[in-house]
């Protein structure tokens, strides 16, 4: 997480609105939210207007009481809860009461970094709607309706529908920021390029359809794996770019490699009966130097790739 920001990764870890979300392309709308920090022993009270704001619980406990006393059988919130989201479930014209059974720390997030959030990031869009969804008072029902819309006029040059992960145009962006900061702060920059070994015949052979299920099954297997710091891309085709900053390129390497053998066991259901036979990938890998640029280190992944399938492909090349 960039020092800029208030809050570490191993916090946003737990925060379902973070889920699969590349922290990178967030970090400057991170650096302007607040932390609070709640006692134990202290009630929360909210920063900002709770159908105007996010508060979502980092660390600690709450206890949540659906009147204005202190009651025996409190509900609890855990780390990742939304506050917002749990007042908002109650019934209309009953106050709530929170009290924090141990210390607190608890992220606030104004109206305008929640539209920011939306648009900067498809899976945090994602789980915004979801958290929306949950809603239960129908008077959410009219603000959920013009968030999809809004959510539809998000520039889709970014984000790869088919995926969800950003697209090229947005990664080159990315690469320049983090090579340029790389080199300037000494720690080490790795990336890596992914393709499917034979698609185009797999594609024949299958079908459209069978070409979509896998290229879902290499973006579900890179979701589960890779931690939320590695910056995730579709580059163009069955090709996907993976961005590893404070990675050298031994570790990057290594990571592959486990790739690899995860997607190789990967069993593929169309969902029509038939199950499609596992995926191999190539993988490249290089690691930014001194001197490099986000052209150069591109260029470097790509030959390395370019060497794993001309070995044949199923195999992971560069920085040994």
């Amino acid at each position: 997480m960039t020092h800029n920001s208030p809050f570490s990764a191993a916090e946003l870890d737990a925060v379902p609105l973070f889920r699969f979300v590349p922290l990178e392309c967030i970090e400057g709308i991170l650096a302007h939210c607040t932390a609070q920090e709640l006692p134990r022993g202290e009630r929360f009270e909210p920063a900002g207007p709770l159908d105007r704001s996010l508060s979502v619980l980092l660390s600690g406990r709450l206890a949540l009481h659906y009147d204005v006393r202190e009651t025996d059988d409190p509900l609890f919130l855990e780390p990742g809860d939304i506050i917002g989201e749990t007042f908002s479930a109650g019934e209309p014209g009953v106050p709530c009461l929170l009290v924090a059974t141990e210390a607190c720390r608890i992220l606030f997030m104004e109206e305008d970094l929640i539209w920011a959030l939306a648009q900067a990031s498809h899976a945090a869009a994602c789980n915004l709607l979801g958290i929306l969804l949950r809603r239960r008072h129908d008077q959410s029902r009219e603000n959920f309706a013009g968030t999809v819309r809004e959510y539809a006029l998000h520039d889709q040059s970014i984000v790869d529908p088919l995926t969800g992960f950003q697209t090229r145009r947005w990664l080159e962006g990315v690469l320049e920021r983090q090579v340029s900061r790389a080199i300037a702060s000494g720690k080490p920059l790795s990336l890596m390029m992914i393709d499917i070994d034979h698609f185009r015949a797999f594609n024949d052979e299958h079908g459209r359809i069978g070409g979509d299920r896998a290229l879902h099954a290499v973006a579900k297997a890179l979701r589960n794996y890779l931690r939320p710091t590695e910056v995730v891309a579709r580059y163009g085709g069955d090709t996907f770019a993976i961005l590893l900053p404070d990675t050298g390129g031994a570790t990057a390497r290594t990571i592959a490699e486990r790739l690899r053998q995860r997607l190789t066991n990967t069993v593929i259901d169309i969902h029509d009966g038939r199950m499609l036979p596992p995926l191999t990938i190539s993988v490249g890998v290089a690691e930014a130097t001194t001197g490099s640029s986000s052209h150069s280190l591109v260029t470097a992944a790509l030959s390395s790739l370019d060497a794993a399938k001309a070995a044949g492909g199923n195999t992971v090349t560069g920085c040994t």
